[in-house]
């Protein structure tokens, strides 16, 4: 099934840890058997409220095929990411 995945990160990290937390969601996708389709970063922007102290958050997008059954196991396990401030999933991203 697709879905896209949007998570939004602390913004005052590096850009080289960014993009090692892409990997990482990457990679977790992968070790649940799903696949990664397209990854886009959407930059950093201001939150209509603060999140986790945060009141700004760099923002990642993923389109994602995962069996349905393993979405939970991965938010669980990107939430352990002291990075990742906020995690959505939501059915249906397609491939567009």
């Amino acid at each position: 099934m697709n879905y896209e995945l949007t998570i939004a990160l602390k913004p005052d990290l590096a850009p080289e840890k960014s993009k090692n937390i892409t990997g990482e969601v990457e990679a977790a996708v992968q070790r649940l058997g799903g696949k990664t389709v397209k990854v886009e970063s959407l930059g950093v922007r201001s939150l209509a409220y603060s999140i986790k102290g945060s009141g700004q958050a760099s923002f990642g997008r993923f389109q994602l095929e995962l069996s349905p059954d393993k979405v939970r196991d991965l938010r669980s396990q990107l939430e352990r990411e002291e990075s990742i401030i906020r995690v959505l999933i939501v059915k249906g991203g397609g491939t567009n």
